[in-house]
């Protein structure tokens, strides 16, 4: 699933992209505030943003929709960027577009109008980074396979989400919880072994030992960790 950030400070407006995205097969999520999206962002990195340019009645009224890209941009955040707005002078769309956008959203918009945008940038650009090399390993996320050298590992849905986490969050100890939330939108103090049971499916799939990993290291008492490095 391509996974959307959406910046938009009216929460009524927000719950609506994202609920609607959701229905359209994306992993949707969103803030309210330049801080609050680039902490998201670095948590969950998202293969699309759609930044609101009127940001003025957030925590943070002094950040536009414009200084939040640009946040972004800093943080490390390269993929596409969609402005919404209800401005419609050419100087702000060129600003938009000066600091990297796709594409630039005026408002009132219908809801498919914009998913028909979304889907036309993500196709433009590639969306996320989807084939991953680790010696003579390769994880093709878009095909749901791990390749070995003469034959391959097919993935379900579940073990092909979880990977895509686990690579890119690499290096970092992810709790037990943030996956269970984030992956399967449990609430956090929801007991059960539904992340250890596809871990194991998927250590099995990339022939890793538990003992001696080379891909996912376990964190005991916490979670995992992505230790492979591509190469």
């Amino acid at each position: 699933m391509p996974r959307i950030l959406f910046v938009e400070d009216e929460e009524r407006v927000l719950e609506t992209l994202k609920r609607f995205f959701t229905r359209e097969g994306y992993d949707a999520y969103g803030a309210q505030s330049l801080t609050e999206a680039v902490h998201q962002a670095d948590r969950f990195p998202p293969d699309i943003a759609l930044l609101d340019v009127m940001l003025n009645e957030g925590p943070e009224p002094e950040h536009d929709g414009f200084a939040v890209c640009k946040a972004l941009r800093e943080a490390g955040y390269e993929g596409p960027v969609i402005f919404l707005t209800a401005r419609t002078s050419e100087d702000d769309k060129l600003s938009g577009f000066d600091l990297g956008a796709d594409d630039y959203v005026t408002k009132p918009f219908s809801l498919p109008e914009l998913g028909a945008r979304v889907g036309a940038v993500l196709r433009r650009t590639g969306g996320a980074k989807s084939v991953y090399r680790f010696g003579t390993v390769e994880v093709d996320l878009d095909n749901y396979v791990v390749r070995h050298p003469g034959e391959e590992e097919r993935l379900s849905n579940r073990e092909q989400e979880l990977l895509r986490y686990l690579i890119e969050h690499r290096g970092k100890v992810l709790p037990r919880e943030e996956l269970l939330t984030s992956i399967w939108k449990y609430s956090p103090n929801v007991t059960t072994r539904t992340v250890d049971t596809h871990i194991l499916n998927v250590r099995k799939k990339l022939r890793d030992d538990a003992g001696n990993p080379r891909f996912i290291e376990t964190m005991h008492g916490v979670g995992y960790r992505f230790v492979a490095e591509e190469g």
